[in-house]
């Protein structure tokens, strides 16, 4: 175990590492945060006092060293857009956005699991295609137009929920949902297809034939077993989340989340900001891959640590 643990955080690393470097050095390649900080008219003397203040002076290499060496302490520098600790301002908008996609998830599945159960019971049948169909809808509406509607219809129509911003549970229902739909959409999906292999299993069947209760055989057994690709994809739908899936969605509802902060470090060429948020994010993304091999092995015993 402790070798198996030693060798994700190695290759977690060396996942971190060439993201930052892609990274850098395409921030260092794109736009010129010197002339988008000083006004037109500054002299060549500020420019280069200005650029040595940032640092931008150095080779690249000694650029990326000072990075690494701050990112190892938390420590990126200054956001040059707004002038205070980037890790602080990262450490603001980080939880919005957790909360936002821990509440999206949570709508997911406790909308995608009944319903996929309930498709794989009755296969090829009107309710199957018309779950399957809505399925599909949800996954083909484009998210900005979804929470454009939502914004008209509840917010603006009804008045039943604020519009935009961060505050009480209100604020969070019209971004939750339309963060849901396409992951409800794909979660149907997946519990349906791996249902409907689990319940044609002979041991299913075997466990039919001693008079296993209906519902025992379909929760207790074929879900379980069923449940590791599940797993998989809700993993998958929470690193998508928070590797930049939310940003849409956060923009439209001006929710401050890492997502919408990410658009406007790059509007502004933020380069200290940009760098430190992709930093934080692929630690996360690392940190859930690792997370989601051990919750493998908790809801199937049979999978060891050498497979």
């Amino acid at each position: 175990m402790g070798k198996f643990i030693l060798q994700r955080v190695a290759q977690g690393v060396i996942v971190v590492i060439g993201v930052v470097l892609v990274v850098f050095v395409v921030t260092r390649l794109v736009g010129d945060p010197v002339s988008l900080m000083l006004p037109l008219e500054a002299t060549p003397e500020e420019r280069a006092a200005f650029e040595a203040t940032l640092g931008l002076d150095q080779p690249l290499l000694v650029q990326l060293g000072d990075f690494a060496a701050g990112a190892v302490r938390l420590d990126f520098g200054d956001s040059l857009w707004q002038g205070r600790a980037a890790f602080e301002i990262i450490a603001e908008a980080l939880p919005k956005t957790f909360i936002l996609v821990l509440a999206a998830l949570s709508v997911a599945v406790v909308v995608a699991i009944p319903v996929g159960i309930y498709a794989s019971l009755k296969p090829g049948s009107w309710i199957d295609r018309t779950l399957v169909g809505g399925s599909l809808l949800g996954l083909s509406i484009p998210q900005f137009w979804l929470g454009l509607m939502l914004i008209l219809f509840f917010g603006v129509k009804l008045g039943w929920f604020p519009t935009s911003g961060y505050g009480s549970w209100k604020h969070i229902v019209l971004p939750a949902v339309t963060l849901a739909l396409p992951a409800i959409g794909r979660l149907v999906m997946m519990v349906r297809s791996t249902m409907i292999d689990e319940l044609h299993a002979p041991y299913v069947e075997t466990s039919q034939a001693k008079g296993m209760p209906r519902w025992r055989t379909v929760f207790m057994h074929a879900f379980r077993n069923a449940s590791i690709p599940v797993a998989t994809l809700v993993g998958w739908e929470f690193i998508r989340a928070m590797a930049g899936y939310a940003v849409v969605v956060e923009t439209v509802f001006a929710w401050p989340g890492i997502g919408f902060m990410s658009i406007q470090a790059i509007n502004q060429q933020d380069l200290i900001l940009l760098q430190a948020i992709v930093f934080v994010v692929a630690i996360i993304v690392v940190a859930i891959n690792i997370g989601m091999d051990f919750l493998y092995m908790g809801i199937d015993p049979r999978i060891k640590v050498n497979s």
